[in-house]
């Protein structure tokens, strides 16, 4: 089993959106060696997404409306294979938390980023936005965590001495 973290904020938005999609996105064939988990630097735990991040991926058949955040910890880092940061800021939290894990940490952008600024910037964050904003977030997010499907599968195949 590896672990993947996504990391945002407040872990009410991007990074649970980001959760199920991955979730989603996953093949069959890995779907039970992946465990897909969220955090934010800045979370308060225990409060729900978003009620658009929770229509927004419910209408995309992804069920949020049991999510509660979670604070990042250095141990979640430490568990995780990988680590996506939603923007630099969440990136330099998780290396600052975990030195030691920082190779496993990324901006969730840099995987086949189109140009340089898009790999620096990341996803911005949609809260207070319209559900326009939130739809556009999450297409940002899923077409990012596509690039990183190959990677995934590597780890799963490395961690299952097929590699």
């Amino acid at each position: 089993m590896i672990q993947v973290l996504i990391v945002c904020t407040g872990n009410t938005c991007r990074s649970p959106m980001a959760e199920g999609a991955l979730r989603s996105l996953l093949p069959p064939e890995i779907l039970a060696q992946v465990r897909v988990r969220s955090a934010g630097t800045n979370a308060i735990p225990g409060v729900p997404a978003t009620q658009l991040a929770v229509s927004t991926t419910g209408s995309r058949g992804i069920d949020l409306r049991a999510h509660q955040s979670s604070s990042l910890t250095a141990e979640l880092i430490r568990e995780s294979e990988l680590i996506l940061g939603m923007e630099p800021g969440h990136v330099a939290r998780a290396r600052e938390l975990a030195p030691d894990a920082a190779d496993r940490i990324h901006l969730i952008t840099e995987q086949g980023a189109e140009g340089a600024e898009a790999s620096r910037v990341g996803i911005h964050d949609p809260i207070g936005g319209t559900s326009v904003e939130y739809d556009d977030t999450f297409n940002r997010i899923r077409s990012h965590l596509l690039r990183w499907l190959p990677l995934i599968r590597e780890a799963v195949e490395r961690r299952e001495g097929v590699r």
